[in-house]
């Protein structure tokens, strides 16, 4: 089964993706363009490779691990690719057990790289019972699962999380009011931050010092990245990228420090085309 979802991936998307070309569907732009980001770099993957990791984006300092998933083929994915080179060093097609999926699990989102492990944000069918799924860094293979307290689960979309201190936080997709927490030992329900402002299409999120930052696909082609204080709830755009297309989605985010600034590794994709990591560097007032 892994063998012939590794042939689709190579043969039939980029048919696709060729197609959509030849209409004038897809259109992307070279790169990114951003108001307060400056960009460090870049990498393009066309989506043969890139549909393997079209959701999430973490990284342990070396290594970028990618989570992506197409729903209706019922495939999840999750790939290594070296950060300073943009190679793709390993790659778990179909990384979810058959007894997972048979529960309804199809949609795996945003993570996080957290000792040694993966944790990624999971979807079920008809959005029932949300999960957390756990993948060894090193091997790439499946681990465990923990189904999110019901008190958590919310509308049941579970688009990503990031993990801070031995505390996970997360929110839903749309109309998000509130950041909802876990202990990472336990994953049990830790109760909710409230935010000042009601946002919106939420796909990925990562902590810096005391504030979160959540990457959102609002709008057509200019993508709104939030800040949240996690004391007050004060929440507001902090970065606004024109992404140059229409078929552009903004969907995974992973923040590091480096030489006291703050790094922004987006990931992006282009409908059909190509998957997009990129890496800004933060400019702060």
């Amino acid at each position: 089964m892994t063998l012939l979802f590794t042939i689709l991936r190579k043969s039939v998307y980029p048919l696709f993706a060729a197609l959509f070309m030849l209409c004038g569907a897809v259109n992307p732009p070279v790169c990114v363009v951003t108001e307060n980001l400056t960009p460090v770099n870049e990498y393009e993957f066309f989506y043969s490779d890139g549909a393997a990791f079209c959701q999430g984006i973490t990284t342990d300092g070396e290594y970028y691990y990618g989570t992506g998933c197409i729903k209706f083929l019922n495939y999840n994915a999750i790939v290594k690719i070296d950060s300073d080179s943009g190679e793709i060093v390993q790659c778990n097609d179909m990384c979810l057990p058959a007894d997972i999926i048979a529960k309804g699990y199809s949609h795996l989102g945003d993570c996080a790289y957290y000792d040694g492990k993966i944790y990624c944000a999971c979807e079920a069918f008809m959005f029932k019972n949300p999960a957390v799924m756990i993948f060894d860094a090193e091997t790439l293979d499946f681990i465990e699962y923990h189904i999110l307290p019901e008190e958590g689960q919310g509308n049941g979309h579970f688009p990503w999380l990031c993990i801070k201190n031995g505390t996970v936080y997360y929110t839903q997709a749309r109309e998000v009011d509130e950041v909802r927490i876990l202990s990472l030992a336990d994953f049990s329900y830790k109760g909710s931050i409230k935010i000042d402002k009601v946002i919106t299409k939420i796909t990925g999120g990562d902590i810096l010092g005391n504030t979160l930052y959540l990457s959102s696909n609002d709008g057509e082609t200019e993508k709104p990245t939030y800040s949240v204080n996690l004391n007050t709830g004060e929440t507001k755009e902090a970065v606004i990228r024109d992404m140059g297309s229409s078929t552009a989605e903004a969907e995974g985010l992973c923040i590091s420090a480096a030489d006291g600034k703050a790094v922004f590794t987006y990931l992006d994709v282009y409908l059909a085309s190509k998957t997009v990591i990129g890496t800004y560097v933060l400019q702060q007032d």
